[in-house]
């Protein structure tokens, strides 16, 4: 590994190829899933009206959820609004029916970080029945 890490140090480095096992250079995802009930979006940034989903790595998970059919559970897992700075959650609401836009809507939007990937990199190769298998790794030393 430090070899390689050496290698790609320098100009002009090219990922080595193995024709025979049809691995070529690998792919990059530094993001895992995310959690069940969640898709993947971008943080906007508030330039340009960015959107959710526009361009970029999509970095957070979202959810829209009615935290009105079931206030004990929504509660419970978000609750706690120190807890939930900690682990970077943000509950906006939408639709609100209150003059100030705050505090009278059932429908909210919960956005959480999405869980980066110990290991980001992955070749794609074949076995021996010609199904590809990803092969994850890092470049951690």
């Amino acid at each position: 590994m430090q070899k390689l890490i050496s290698a790609m140090k320098k100009p002009g480095f090219s990922w080595p190829i193995c024709e025979e096992a049809k691995a070529w250079k690998p792919g990059h995802e530094p993001f895992e899933d995310c959690p069940a009930g969640f898709q993947a979006g971008r943080a906007s940034s508030g330039r340009d009206n960015d959107s959710l989903f526009g361009g970029g790595e999509a970095n957070v998970c979202t959810k829209t959820v009615n935290q009105c059919s079931n206030r004990g559970a929504f509660r419970t897992l978000y609750g706690n609004e120190r807890a939930n700075q900690q682990a970077g959650i943000t509950i906006r609401e939408l639709n609100s029916n209150n003059d100030n836009g705050f505090g009278n809507s059932c429908q909210v939007v919960i956005t959480q970080p999405r869980p980066m990937r110990a290991d980001p990199y992955f070749f794609d190769i074949p076995n021996d029945k010609g199904v590809k298998e990803r092969h994850w790794f890092n470049l951690n030393l």
